[in-house]
């Protein structure tokens, strides 16, 4: 029922955008969110998780603002999305920040792996990799069914990219390790551990858990890894850039989990300098710190 519910309000978001475009959709979002904020003890809760690490000193009536500015954000993204998939001309300006460091790596041949996180716009900045100089491949999770439509599941865009299943056969691993030494690119989200190995780090003075597969990827096939992170800096902006770059290596048995847990240190590092620029751009709904 709950889902059906969820379904029936994007529906009247997209009907809004068909009708009103991208503008429509913005209008419709305020006085929904605000209502959400404003009624729900939920949202506060879950948001609450990030914001009081994020913001250690503020007061109550400052988290319930940084509530509403947070799930505000997120909302916007979701308009994006929806418009993204719904108009076949829809699109976003914005810039590649450290292509330069991307190509270089393509160049080398032995494929490149783009660690992203659950901030920003990222699947509309996503779209936006088809013009690098090879294949794009996009290591998920993907539900067809899920109410939050992806943008290619709205019928008027074909993807930039090819889906590999995180869902299939070892985690979707075969699939990625072969692309890398195609020379191909492979994006994973790095800031959801669910299962499998994991390291643990400090993100904003707590420990969290992260998957540590990604780094023992590359390190096995040989590839570099990219920390490229998505923003949304506008009502039809948004960018890409590359927060950090570095080589996972295999030295020695003994020295394997230090080398990953310093490849992931580094890339909750990019994050959270990430989230010191756009701090309201942060979309983990959950206790990230409670794993």
């Amino acid at each position: 029922m709950l889902r059906r519910l969820e379904k029936l309000g994007h529906w009247f978001f997209y009907v809004a955008m068909k009708f009103f475009g991208h503008t429509g959709g913005r209008i419709l979002l305020f006085p929904v969110v605000s209502c959400y904020v404003v009624f729900s003890r939920k949202i506060h809760a879950i948001v609450r998780y990030y914001l009081s690490r994020r913001f250690p000193e503020a007061g109550w009536l400052r988290y319930w603002y940084y509530t509403l500015k947070t799930v505000l954000s997120f909302g916007n993204v979701l308009v994006d999305r929806g418009w993204l998939g719904l108009y076949g001309d829809a699109d976003f300006t914005g810039e590649l920040y450290g292509r330069t460091t991307i190509n270089e790596f393509i160049s080398q041949g032995k494929g490149v792996v783009l660690l992203t996180a659950h901030v920003g716009n990222w699947q509309s900045a996503l779209s936006h990799l088809g013009d690098l100089p090879v294949k794009v491949n996009a290591l998920m999770q993907y539900d067809r069914e899920a109410a939050a439509q992806h943008y290619f599941d709205l019928g008027r865009r074909e993807r930039s990219f090819e889906i590999i299943d995180a869902d299939s056969s070892f985690g979707g691993m075969i699939e990625a390790a072969a692309a890398l030494q195609r020379g191909e690119v492979v994006t994973i989200m790095g800031d959801r551990y669910i299962k499998g190995p994991y390291s643990e780090v400090e993100f904003f003075g707590e420990k969290v858990r992260l998957p540590n597969s990604a780094y023992a990827l590359a390190a096995t096939v040989g590839a570099p890894v990219v920390v490229l992170l998505a923003a949304k800096t506008g009502a039809r902006s948004h960018q890409l850039k590359v927060w950090d770059s570095f080589h996972p290596e295999y030295r020695s048995r003994e020295e394997r989990d230090d080398m990953l847990r310093s490849c992931t240190r580094r890339y909750i590092k990019a994050v959270e300098d990430y989230l010191m620029v756009h701090p309201f751009q942060w979309y983990n709904f959950y206790n990230f710190w409670g794993q």
